[in-house]
């Protein structure tokens, strides 16, 4: 009998040519993950990360995880960042490699491009959170920041919500944000506006999704810019301020483990005993029925999904399916014989 280990490589490109840019898909693949979450069926601890650099500006976090229910993967997602990459080197900010392992043998099943499925993934969820959360009639998005979240989440909101006939972007750069209304407007068939600040874009959006480098000291969005019966995403941590956060009549985030996420502004207003955890609902327990969602077309509900390893996985496992059903990707070696048994 051979005991060769052996595992398929994936580029960008046959990532892509797998589903990896279906948004339809991605997004059925990160409720089910929510679901299998909260029936106990995944284990998704604390990513770390690696900070250095000028203002430890550069970093590579690590998010591992496992998912069982009729899945049963595990694996990890590896993702380094530079901000200086797009100015210097006209490269993206992030670049990522997820690596799948078989649960039984924990001998690898693949190693892909995970830049694709993790910009997938932190747009998709925001869309899960719009089918639960969101007002269904909703008709304006305001969006901040032109970056590569911002197109996804657009392409997620755009898949769940039926009724958006308009999108206002503000970015600090005019044009960036022109750039990407021409793009997704063509694309996605939506009138996308650019406005000349945060609050315009806000006020009277059904939608809010902020995508920004803010940190906690520069944090923006006030409580009066923001719309009765809005549906507020908090991606990119700090964009909203505490006045913000507290104007609302739901929190829920992806997973409670994001408390011990620091300087993110949750885990700020638990500290400073502005909310506890027993406040904030976690997306599993809603996706399940164990919680409602949406209950009054006026509720402002705030959504902090900060990422999960799940999500990456069960997106890589569907893109790894599909590679094996259609015989596409390097199928390389790890060793032909063990050395050591």
């Amino acid at each position: 009998m051979s005991r060769a280990v052996k595992f398929l490589y994936l580029t960008q490109e046959q990532v892509i040519e797998c589903g990896g840019l279906d948004m339809v898909q991605t997004i059925e693949a990160v409720e089910k993950v929510f679901s299998l979450l909260d029936e106990g069926e995944c284990i998704e601890p604390r990513a770390p990360s690696i900070r250095w650099g000028r203002l430890n500006d550069r970093r590579i976090s690590m998010h591992p995880a496992y998912i069982g229910g009729d899945v049963q993967v595990t694996g990890i997602k590896w993702i380094p960042s530079n901000p200086e990459n797009p100015i210097k080197r006209n490269m993206p900010r992030s670049n990522g490699v997820i690596i799948l392992n078989d649960p039984e043998t924990g001998f690898p099943l693949a190693i892909m491009d995970g830049t694709v499925i993790s910009a997938m993934r932190t747009g998709a969820v925001v869309g899960v959170g719009a089918k639960y959360l969101a007002r269904p009639d909703a008709e304006v998005v305001g969006l901040i920041g032109a970056g590569v979240i911002n197109h996804t989440q657009l392409m997620a909101l755009h898949a769940a919500l039926k009724h958006i006939r308009l999108v206002k972007l503000f970015d600090i750069a005019p044009e960036k944000a022109h750039a990407f209304a021409a793009e997704m407007g063509e694309r996605l068939g939506l009138e996308i506006q650019v406005v000349d600040s945060a609050q315009a874009a806000i006020e009277g959006a059904d939608v809010v999704g902020p995508a920004t480098n803010a940190n906690r000291e520069d944090r923006y969005i006030l409580a009066e810019w923001i719309k009765e019966g809005a549906y507020l995403a908090n991606i990119s941590v700090n964009d909203y301020t505490f006045g913000a956060v507290s104007a609302c009549d739901k929190i829920v985030v992806d997973n409670k483990k994001q408390l011990q996420v620091t300087e993110a502004v949750l885990t700020d207003m638990v500290n400073e005993g502005l909310i506890t955890p027993d406040d904030i609902v976690e997306f599993g327990a809603i996706v399940n029925g164990k919680q409602p969602g949406r209950t009054r077309d006026d509720e402002r509900i705030f959504f902090s999904p900060l990422g999960m390893g799940i999500e990456d996985l069960i997106n890589a496992h569907r893109v790894y399916q599909e590679a094996r059903r259609r015989g596409i990707g390097q199928e390389l070696e790890l060793w032909h014989e063990p050395h050591w048994t």
